[in-house]
């Protein structure tokens, strides 16, 4: 599930956004995983992250499995952040809280 990190997000692409183009649009996206409960696991999953342009931050619950990002929209996608937690040899969950 994505969510604006703004309560009022406005679409970019409105003509009547008054939003500036070269203002980030932030969004947080909450990604289930499957083996992710140790230090190690933590660091070899949020450092492919942080390299994908328009990531500002990873928080990894290691509790409930679940990968926290959040980005700029208009730099990159949720289907990125899959890719690269598949890329680094995990599996994204069938489901995030």
């Amino acid at each position: 599930m994505v969510e604006p990190l703004n309560p009022h997000h406005l679409d970019p692409s409105d003509p009547h956004n008054l939003q500036s183009a070269d203002e980030p649009v932030l969004e947080r996206i909450a990604i289930a995983t499957e083996g992710e409960d140790c230090d190690e696991c933590v660091r070899k999953l949020r450092t492919p992250l942080m390299k994908i342009p328009g990531v500002r931050d990873v928080r990894i619950d290691t509790k409930r499995e679940r990968v926290i990002v959040t980005f700029d929209a208009r730099k990159t996608h949720a289907p990125d952040l899959h890719d690269a937690i598949l890329r680094s040899g995990y599996k994204p969950g069938a489901f995030a809280e």
